[in-house]
């Protein structure tokens, strides 16, 4: 299953991985997007990538690994330019939680949305209360 995660086809469709906790979803995710970055054909810029997870620990591990494998792939090829880019566009990839995600749609929405512009979510202390 992970390696039809991984070797679909990119732009023919988007893909959903969703397993248990510990069963390799963020490995299966970095691996896939690295792979997009560095095709020779058509790559796709990091700052285009849009992957959400469920937890702040699974986006700064994802964000974390991607960063280490392109890392990896430019000491292999240090002249690579499209390489350093795609290392320097990982500053704007987004790459979080659903709910940071969603969020920052509403921020840069307020408007649209008829909302104040200092809306601000409601923290935990708030929503046990």
């Amino acid at each position: 299953m992970a390696e039809k995660a991984i070797y679909e086809p990119s732009g023919k469709k988007n893909i959903l991985v969703s397993a248990a906790a510990g069963s390799g979803k963020t490995a299966v995710l970095v691996e896939r997007i690295i792979r997009m970055l560095t095709r020779e054909e058509n790559p796709v810029d990091a700052d285009r990538i849009l992957a959400v997870t469920f937890t702040n620990l699974a986006a700064a591990e994802m964000k974390t690994r991607i960063n280490a494998a392109l890392t990896e792939l430019i000491e292999q090829s240090p002249d690579d330019r499209r390489l350093r880019r795609q290392q320097l566009l990982m500053e704007r990839a987004h790459i979080a939680t659903i709910s940071s995600f969603c969020l920052d749609v509403v921020r840069e929405n307020f408007s649209t949305l008829g909302l104040s512009p200092d809306f601000r979510a409601m923290d935990e202390q708030e929503k046990s209360a």
